[in-house]
């Protein structure tokens, strides 16, 4: 589910500039920017999408649920394709309502695979990144296929043949679906307002991380036009960069992150120094490519592992599933809020020719500040199992 989850992010990323002219507008940083939002108009119906997931995951049971989300997203995408392909003047009315389609039934993904963990009691940090690199391996995934000779538009309708053998798998492969079993350790009950405050920080802190993301993806567009690339060359160029940063990333989230997990107490330090680094790197003139990558693997490094730290966080307070199910809502609500936040002020930025890097480096800060609140808080906390 994941790996799906990816997949259709950077396949359709990758092909920004193609749809753009597909759907009528040109490569101007302007209509590159309204594109882009209408592409990621699912980033509103995942917002209230968690929000039922959360919910209801109990009472529907894993492997339902699993099976409607699947299916769901299975439409939605059947939904995109033909929009596109089947008209010569594709209605943009329909391609933003098979997003929306999209965002409520993918919305489950990461909360299923988060109470998957909790089911068979397995919730570290280590574990949380390599969940995490599922999406990332999705993610590389994209950029992949659209690298592949003679590739089209046409190869958009990939993640409706993944999703199909995904739901045939879970219908198949029922009867080893882990069993579902609730806890009997009650939910913890605040004392104080206090102890409510360091879950707040953490949905902040995811916040600004998914903004952070959204921005530094969009940053790369100005440089390719600015470095004269255009159509489909700017396809292939856009592609490699995203295939470059997935593959880095699933380097962190399979090896290093679970490295690092062994050390509590020295992770926090290793991801805001790769931040800082990062963005400093990033702040410096890029007028050549292999400066660009080092400070996107630099930043890619501190991106790719606090949502593994700061979900492990969330989750200390108790083991049930409901519990862990709910809090994976309100992350991922959390992380859909930063995914339209960073979206709206990137393409804010790209329209009103402000430079991304004010808005990154602001985010950045405030990044910091928060990792170092909830790490104070972390360290009055049991150690995780």
């Amino acid at each position: 589910m994941l790996v799906l989850l990816g997949l259709n992010q950077t396949l359709v990323l990758a092909f920004l500039p193609e749809l753009s002219l597909l759907l009528g507008f040109s490569h101007s940083e302007k209509d590159l920017g309204f594109v882009a939002l209408v592409l990621n108009i699912n980033l509103i119906s995942y917002w209230f999408g968690v929000t039922f997931w959360g919910s209801k995951l109990s009472k529907l049971g894993l492997w339902r649920s699993t099976v409607l989300a699947i299916s769901g997203f299975l439409l939605a995408n059947l939904v995109f394709c033909l929009t596109l392909f089947v008209s010569e003047s594709p209605s943009l009315l329909l391609v933003s309502a098979s997003r929306l389609l999209l965002g409520l039934f993918s919305s489950a993904f990461i909360i299923l695979a988060h109470s998957y963990l909790a089911i068979i009691n397995n919730s570290n940090v280590g574990q949380l990144a390599k969940t995490s690199g599922s999406i990332t391996i999705g993610r590389l995934l994209g950029p992949c296929i659209a690298l592949l000779p003679l590739v089209g538009l046409w190869v958009l309708s990939a993640p409706v043949l993944f999703a199909l053998i995904a739901l045939i798998y879970c219908l198949v492969a029922k009867s080893s679906w882990p069993a579902e079993i609730e806890q009997n350790k009650p939910l913890a009950t605040p004392s104080s307002l206090s102890e409510y405050l360091p879950f707040k920080y953490i949905l902040l802190l995811a916040v600004f991380t998914t903004s952070l993301v959204s921005m530094v993806q969009y940053l790369i567009l100005p440089l390719l036009i600015g470095f004269g690339y255009q159509g489909a060359q700017a396809t292939k160029i856009y592609a490699s960069l995203l295939l470059y940063l997935s593959v880095i990333i699933i380097v962190y989230q399979f090896v290093l992150l679970p490295l690092f997990a062994r050390s509590q107490a020295r992770l926090p330090a290793v991801l805001v120094g790769s931040l800082l680094v990062g963005v400093l790197l990033l702040s410096v003139p890029l007028s050549n490519w292999s400066f660009v990558l080092l400070a996107l693997a630099v930043m890619a490094f501190a991106i790719s592992g606090l949502p593994s730290w700061y979900s492990q966080q969330a989750y200390l307070n108790n083991p049930t599933l409901s519990f862990r199910a709910k809090r994976s809502a309100f992350l991922a609500r959390a992380h859909t809020a930063g995914y339209l936040i960073g979206t709206a002020v990137a393409s804010a930025s790209l329209m009103l020719g402000i430079p991304l890097l004010t808005p990154i480096w602001v985010f950045s800060l405030a990044m910091v500040a928060l990792v170092l609140v909830v790490n104070q808080h972390a360290r009055l906390q049991p150690a995780p199992n």
